[in-house]
């Protein structure tokens, strides 16, 4: 069997649940960095 891989993109305005969505889907927290979870927003492009 093969494996099938796929590639997801997200755009939208801040605050609107990008990176929960990333989270809910793969696991992967794409908020890595400390001063984005101190201020719960993303500061820098992350992927899962």
């Amino acid at each position: 069997m093969t494996e099938k891989h796929f590639i997801l993109a997200t755009a939208g305005h801040v605050d609107h649940g990008k990176s929960a969505l990333v989270k809910a889907l793969t696991g992967t927290d794409p908020d890595r960095l400390p001063e984005e979870k101190a201020r719960q927003i993303t500061i820098d492009l992350g992927f899962a």
